[in-house]
């Protein structure tokens, strides 16, 4: 018997290159690509799975290529139009290739699983972006939270800890993958 899992995913951003304190160094980023599509793949086994992320460099766009591969159906929400998203969250790092990438992910998605918000550049608007993706999860199916996170709190309102935070007061959340460290 198959039943309707969310693949929710949030994770650290590949660090711009004057980040102080490395968070998700550009040389990890093989590294967590096979972490995250091995949960991918674990999480979706035996399932009706759909994936349920925002776009940015990094974890975001490492999952949602991750589904790809599975044929799995992916929904991105954004919290501001993706011209203006790719110039706060995607852009900035010289390596990688994410625009490319986040382009790539974005029109791959059926327009009738892309929802931007339309809201402005804060905190509030990220918070907002998580809490439509946990909404948009929970009416799929059964969560399954992936995160690929250091396990500290964010630079900001609406980050990978905002969303697991979030999860963590359901009731009905399957699996709160442990967080990655990526220092390990």
């Amino acid at each position: 018997m198959t039943s309707a899992v969310a693949l929710l995913f949030s994770g650290h951003m590949i660090d711009l290159p004057n980040r102080r304190q490395p968070r998700f160094p550009a040389d990890r980023e093989r590294a967590a690509a096979a972490w995250i599509q091995k949960k991918v793949e674990i999480g979706s086994r035996g399932s009706s799975a759909a994936g349920f992320s925002s776009g940015s460099r990094g974890g975001d766009i490492l999952f949602l290529e991750a589904c790809k591969r599975e044929h799995i159906e992916t929904h991105i929400v954004l919290p501001f139009e993706p011209e203006l998203f790719v110039q706060t969250s995607v852009s900035g790092v010289p390596t990688g290739n994410w625009e490319r990438r986040f382009w790539d992910v974005w029109t791959a998605t059926p327009q009738q699983h892309r929802e931007v918000l339309g809201l402005t550049v804060s905190g509030k608007a990220y918070e907002a972006c998580n809490a439509r993706l946990l909404d948009l999860a929970r009416q799929h199916g059964r969560v399954h939270l992936i995160c690929l996170w250091d396990g500290k709190a964010g630079d900001g309102p609406g980050g990978t800890a905002d969303l697991v935070r979030r999860t963590q007061r359901l009731g009905d959340i399957a699996d709160a993958v442990a967080p990655l460290n990526l220092d390990g």
